[in-house]
């Protein structure tokens, strides 16, 4: 068996001839000193973004040579041409014929925009399709702190379905273009990209289900058709059959009333029960510096009282029924999002004239509700299931 590292940075203009002319002399040092390395592949996948898929033979040795570090001279010229690393993850991994695994993952990183936070990694199950699309969007309080790898659990679950799943990221609070309006057109840009990025996609059959900040935005995605043309992503190219918000935020209201977020203040806080390691921790006192007296006023720029239109064009609760049907899941013993916040979304677009279906789940956390393995998950997925038959 052999493991995939994914790398994606940025490298500037100025230095991109530098990096290049770098590589072959880096990689001849891999080889030389990284007990287990296979192969190298550089993809660019956006102007200033690239991509880096090291083939090792196990999970040791790609953990081996993360230690090591810029050991060598090669390695240390090619990692200063780096101007930014955006993340390094295990991708694909290969299995021998004998160990045939129970899901076949083929999956590719796509940029949706040229900045390195517009991409996400598409997966497609075995077959031919067009497959139903299942665009997954994580959460973090909207900020740069966390990524999507803290819901691949979910992905692979989806996918094990037979569905094809977009798992996406966007620019968050924390990082350049962050917040308003960009968080916003990144939600619509990566969701319309669902339209002509593969052909064995179906973009006529799409669900969002979104965790946290990502349960906002999921939902906030179903309501684009209603929002006026001069509103961030007015004007959708692709509209979802259905949206599953998984303890989301859908009440910015109230979230800017009540100081939402401003645990952020403090990198010292006690984080709620199970909440992922931050992905880039770095982020964190710029974040701190920021938050004041509240997350919500970073994502849409001004508190309620300032600009409360921003908020019809960005609260579902605001909003109301979004056309679609809704799925709201949320734990009673979830400390960082009120699951009072949900119930009355479901509650208003209900009274709408919608089709809203609140789900509360007595003891569950925040992040019990987004773990396959909780008593919850099959409500989730027969749900799923239930939207993509109905709409064959």
């Amino acid at each position: 068996m052999s493991v995939v590292e994914m790398t994606t940075f940025t490298v500037a203009e100025e230095n991109t001839r530098a990096m290049l002319a770098a590589r072959p002399a880096m990689v001849e040092a891999f080889r030389a000193d990284r007990r287990g390395f296979l192969s190298a592949r550089l993809v660019r996948v956006a102007e200033n973004t690239w991509l880096d898929f090291v083939e090792w033979s196990d999970d040791a040795a790609w953990d081996e040579s993360k230690a090591k570090g810029a050991n060598l001279p090669a390695i240390g010229t090619f990692f200063a041409t780096i101007d930014t690393l955006v993340g390094a993850e295990r991708g694909v991994r290969y299995d021998d014929a004998q160990e045939t695994p129970a899901v076949e993952r083929r999956v590719r990183t796509v940029a949706y925009g040229p900045e390195p936070s517009q991409v996400g990694e598409l997966y497609l199950p075995e077959g031919q399709g067009p497959f139903p699309v299942v665009v997954v969007v994580h959460g973090g309080y909207w900020t740069a702190m966390w990524d999507r790898r803290q819901i691949t659990d979910v992905v692979d679950d989806f996918l094990g379905r037979g569905y094809a799943v977009w798992n996406i990221e966007y620019r968050r609070i924390g990082e350049p273009g962050g917040g308003w309006p960009g968080t916003f057109l990144d939600i619509a840009a990566a969701v319309d990209a669902v339209d002509g990025m593969d052909p064995a996609l179906d973009p006529s059959r799409v669900v969002i289900v979104g965790h946290s900040a990502g349960g906002h935005l999921t939902t906030w995605a179903a309501h684009r058709g209603a929002l006026p043309a001069e509103a961030p992503g007015a004007n959708p190219k692709v509209t979802p059959l259905g949206i599953v918000s998984l303890a989301g935020a859908l009440d910015l209201k109230t979230g800017d009333a009540t100081g939402f977020g401003t645990v952020l203040a403090d990198p010292d806080a006690e984080p709620p029960k199970d909440a992922p390691e931050a992905a880039r921790p770095e982020a964190w006192p710029l974040v701190a510096a920021q938050v004041g007296d509240g997350i919500v006023t970073l994502l849409v720029g001004a508190h309620y009282a300032e600009n409360p239109e921003r908020y019809s064009w960005t609260s579902p609760l605001e909003l109301a029924n979004p056309g679609v049907p809704v799925l709201a899941v949320h734990g009673t013993a979830d400390e960082a999002v009120p699951a009072d916040w949900s119930h009355r979304y479901a509650e208003k677009t209900n009274a709408a004239g919608g089709s809203a279906r609140y789900v509360e789940v007595e003891g569950a956390t925040h992040f019990d509700v987004v773990q396959p393995t909780h008593p919850v998950w099959p409500t989730v997925t027969a749900w799923v299931d239930e939207t993509f038959t109905k709409n064959q």
